[in-house]
This record gives C-alpha cells, sequence and structure tokens, in this order.
C-alpha cells in the first residue's frame, strides 16, 4: 500500500496528512511546525537535546530551522500525523495582533480535547472532495491560532528568521547556500567562503538557529527539491541537477527528509483540489485512516 499523503496550500502556509512508515533524520524548515500524531504506532522526536512522545494529548512545536527528527515505535508499522508548516509572515501578524512575539520554549504541546477534535475536523476537510479551499483555511486557522494561543511554553520574545538580526556573515553564508543549491560545496567550504573558521562557523548557526549548517543546508536542498518537483521537473532532471550522482540517491534523500518519495510529493502538488494519494478512491480515504488505532476507529475522540 502507498503512502498516505494530502496537501493543502493556505495563506497560513501548509496542511499535511502524512502516513509515516519509516523513521526520518534530523532535519529543519524555514517554517515552524505544529505536528499532531493522529493514530498508528507510536512515534518520538527529538528536538536538539528534549525529547517528545507524540500522544493524543501531546503535540509537537517546533521553531523555524530547529534540527529535529522522529522516530516509529513499532517495527514496519505506520503512523498517521497531521502536520502544519506556518509562515513566517503569517505567524508574526498574529504575534502582532496579540501584542507579543511568539516563539516555543519547549516542543512539547499540550493538546485538550477540543484542539484534539479541531485536528480531526480539519483532517476530514482536507480529505473531503467537497469541501472549499477557503473552508478549509478558515478552521485552519482558527485551528493554529488555539494551539499557539493554548501554548504556555511561549515566549514574548520576537520570531526569529532570517533577517537582519542575524549575523552578517551567518546572512551571507545562507544567501550562498541558496544561490549556489545545485553545487556540491561542503560545510567547511562555505565557511571559509564568508571569513569564518568551522568551529565559529558551527558556533553561529547554533547560537543563532539552534541547528547546524549540515541541517540547514539539506532543508535549503530539500525545499529546492520541492520547488522544483511541485512544478513538474523530471524527477532524474532535479537529481542531476541537485548534485546527486543518481535519481534512487535523491529519493532516498527526498523521503528521509519529507516522509514521502518526490512522485508521490508531486502527485499532491499537481492535484487542483487537495488530493489524498492512497491509491483508493477519495471518498474512502477517511474511513481507510480509522482503523490506526482503537481511538482513531472510533472516530475523532469526544
Amino acid at each position: 500500500m502507498a503512502e498516505a499523503y494530502a496537501l493543502h496550500e493556505g495563506a497560513f502556509g501548509t496542511a499535511v496528512v502524512l502516513e509515516l512508515r519509516a523513521d526520518l533524520v534530523p532535519h529543519a524548515h524555514s517554517e515552524a511546525q505544529l505536528a499532531f500524531w493522529l493514530g498508528g504506532t507510536r512515534a518520538t522526536a527529538r528536538v536538539g537535546t528534549q525529547q517528545v512522545d507524540y500522544g493524543e494529548d501531546t503535540a509537537l512545536g517546533v521553531n523555524a530551522f530547529e534540527s529535529h527528527d522522529l522516530a516509529l515505535h513499532g517495527d514496519g508499522e505506520s503512523a498517521v500525523f497531521l502536520a502544519f508548516m506556518v509562515r513566517h509572515d503569517w505567524l508574526q501578524e498574529r504575534a502582532a495582533a496579540a501584542g507579543r512575539g511568539f516563539r516555543f520554549a519547549s516542543p512539547r504541546l499540550h493538546i485538550d480535547g477540543a484542539l484534539r477534535r479541531a485536528c480531526w475536523q480539519v483532517l476530514d476537510l482536507i480529505l473531503s472532495a467537497q469541501a472549499a479551499p477557503a473552508d478549509i483555511d478558515d478552521r485552519v486557522e482558527e485551528l493554529l491560532v488555539a494551539a499557539t494561543s493554548a501554548a504556555g511554553e511561549a515566549e514574548r520574545r520576537p520570531c526569529i528568521g532570517v533577517g537582519a538580526s542575524l549575523d552578517a556573515r551567518l546572512r551571507n553564508a545562507i544567501a550562498h547556500m541558496r544561490e549556489h543549491v545545485s553545487s556540491k560545496a561542503t560545510v567547511d567550504e562555505i565557511a571559509a567562503r564568508v571569513g569564518l573558521s568551522r568551529a565559529h562557523f558551527f558556533a553561529l548557526f547554533r547560537d543563532q538557529l539552534n541547528t547546524t549548517p549540515q541541517v540547514f543546508w539539506s532543508a535549503v536542498r530539500v525545499e529546492e527539491a520541492m520547488r522544483r518537483v511541485g512544478l513538474g521537473a523530471p524527477l532524474t532532471d532535479v537529481a542531476l541537477d541537485l548534485g546527486f550522482s543518481a535519481p534512487s540517491n535523491f529519493s532516498r534523500f527526498f523521503k528521509e527528509h519529507t516522509g514521502v518519495p518526490p512522485s508521490i510529493f508531486r502527485r499532491a502538488v499537481r492535484t487542483p483540489m487537495p488530493a489524498t494519494v492512497t491509491g483508493i478512491p477519495r471518498q474512502a480515504a477517511a474511513a481507510a485512516a480509522a482503523p490506526l488505532s482503537p481511538r482513531a476507529a472510533a472516530g475523532p475522540p469526544s
């Protein structure tokens, strides 16, 4: 059975329904992320040195550029997640309206019954053939506002992004990565190009972005790969353009960082309406997710 994958783009960013069958390597995103476990085998995430065990009452909150991974507990079993990649400018607008900046001080987020029900409602809308995109956007924004407002770990300080607050040499390094995403430059070569020693380079990434240069470099390559694949570029061309020696190496890299092969990602992105890529009719998609766990089998928790 193929991985279940559904994707919806909105003003807030991207909502993803993802069935994971394998672990994810340490990776990072340029957006903040909220991830909810919906059923299946249990899973654990690590954000830096902190560990988060997903559950009915525990979700994951990750700041932009923070390195994190995911490990599934069941051997050969899958788990289903509802994840939101939240745009920095959208989050800033909401934070400004609330009179404070927003940043997760802890990746462990408590979920109450109302918030979990909201997750199931968003899931139903994304998998529905009849739901209007505007209705999905409204419901997702309600969920995200509730989740970020309820996060007691939120600190009253500005959100961090790649902007003027960063060290100029770090900004130059990031600009170089993005402008030369197809090159095979090493982290040491990029550090030398901006006039930094390896140790100082790593320290800047750690202190200002809470990640490592390697994880950030991979994130830049993944984002470019997602952009090109989403535009319909042939996978072999994308692989070779990004410096991979073979398409199979590119596919493995893509899946280790996103959870799905590039071919499945492309099908979801290129479908005009929010799509689920499971190999089963759209009408049956929501029902197919139900047997993942005793709790999921009974439908959304009451």
